[in-house]
């Protein structure tokens, strides 16, 4: 920048506390009175932020009024990309406390994500969207840390009677659980060959499914965030490519980390 011995942080500083200008600019060439109007300022104020801007060589004059420059260009996309990714944390951090900081959630997953939450009318209500993101689905790949009896009749259904692929990483106890009180069903739903089971020792942070729907259904990805006591919290859902694709590189890396226990 112009000024020599200007930091890192003092720029910082000056594009958060001058976002809304660059913003604005960012569109095109103004003229100071177009900017103090579309801004609903006074002139006072728009020469003084002008002066400012100028001095980090963020903005210059050019024939049509002011610019930014190639700097002021690149920090401006950077910021808004930074701001609208503080917006997605904010929007989810409910969530986000719940999990644990070295769980591996990704910036993919979040951007643009949905959060659904129990809500007091209606407590089942990420069972319920949890559910129809499965039914609506040819294909699943997931991770689970625990076995709530709707999950297991969900996929048993969708395996065996709705010709469902689904391939399914669990925890140690989960697949215990399902080998002592659903051990008809898992062994049928094995046998027709829709259905793949690893096992794993390691404890997972959290639910995962990646679903590939139908023509008319995108694909999409679901995180499924529990407490320590394995009480439903919530849901972060995505149908974003980055984040589906993010979906199926972390089933893939827990699953080449487990055993399979039955299926191909």
């Amino acid at each position: 920048m112009s000024e020599e011995g200007t930091t890192p942080d003092e720029l910082i500083g000056t594009m958060t506390k001058r976002a809304e200008f660059l913003a604005v600019l960012s569109s095109g060439p103004m003229e100071k009175r177009a900017l103090r109007d579309e801004l609903g300022v006074s002139r006072s104020t728009v020469y003084k932020v002008v002066r400012e801007l100028k001095e980090y060589d963020l903005v210059k004059r050019i024939n049509d009024g002011l610019a930014l420059t190639l700097a002021g260009r690149i920090l401006e996309t950077e910021y808004e990309t930074f701001r609208r990714r503080t917006e997605d944390v904010c929007r989810i951090r409910r969530l986000l406390l719940t999990l644990p900081a070295d769980c591996g959630i990704s910036t993919a997953l979040i951007e643009d994500a949905e959060i659904i939450l129990p809500e007091r009318h209606a407590p089942n209500h990420p069972i319920r969207y949890f559910e129809q993101m499965v039914s609506d689905a040819e294909c699943v790949r997931g991770l689970s840390p625990v076995a709530l009896p709707q999950y297991v009749d969900l996929f048993y259904e969708r395996s065996v009677s709705g010709g469902m692929a689904a391939e399914l990483v669990l925890e140690q106890p989960v697949v215990e659980y399902l080998v002592t009180d659903y051990s008809d069903q898992l062994r049928e739903a094995l046998g027709i060959g829709n259905l793949s089971v690893w096992e794993t020792e390691n404890t997972l942070p959290f639910g995962l499914v990646v679903a590939e729907g139908t023509d008319d259904k995108p694909d999409a990805i679901c995180v499924v965030v529990y407490d320590d006591r394995g009480e439903l919290r919530g849901l972060i859902t995505n149908d974003g490519p980055k984040a589906v694709e993010w979906g199926h590189e972390t089933f893939e890396a827990f699953r080449d980390d487990a055993t399979l226990v039955g299926g191909e």
